[in-house]
């Protein structure tokens, strides 16, 4: 039976690399804490999107509390953050941002250079579809996204 995809991202080493970027634009990220808030008792049982999501939190229970600071780091860290694991990011935007719309959609057009933000921007076309769109446009118009 081919190997399931919850288990071929969110690897120890995967996770590990993704705690090492952060710690190079955040000096203070208790590294260790993360790695041990991730592989939690019922990381075993969590599928593909349920581990991202926890990785999320787990990243923001890690991160500076403020938004605006800790979106900065995530976005340093962002070129070097590959595979699902990527997803984090605009993840991240969803969660923490949406009240924050001049700093969390330009982000999403940012993170979707290194991961889609397809199914971050929903939540925001589904609070005020006009001013998500607006930026949708913008987003169609950049030649590098």
């Amino acid at each position: 039976m081919p190997e399931k995809l919850k288990n071929m991202f969110f690897t120890n080493e995967s996770v590990n690399k993704l705690a090492e970027t952060v710690k190079q634009f955040y000096p203070a990220f208790d590294k260790e804490k993360f790695v041990s808030l991730i592989f939690c008792i019922a990381w075993e049982d969590k599928e593909l999107k349920e581990r991202m999501r926890h990785t999320t939190i787990c990243l923001h229970d890690t991160l500076p509390p403020s938004y605006p600071e800790a979106l900065e780091i995530l976005k340093k860290a962002a070129p070097q953050t590959k595979g699902f694991e990527a997803m984090c990011l605009p993840d991240y935007v969803e969660l923490y941002g949406m009240d924050d719309w001049d700093l969390s959609l330009p982000a999403l057009g940012y993170f979707t250079k290194f991961a889609s933000s397809e199914f971050a921007i929903r939540p925001f076309l589904d609070k005020d579809p006009q001013k998500a769109i607006a930026y949708m446009y913008k987003w169609a118009e950049d030649k590098d996204l």
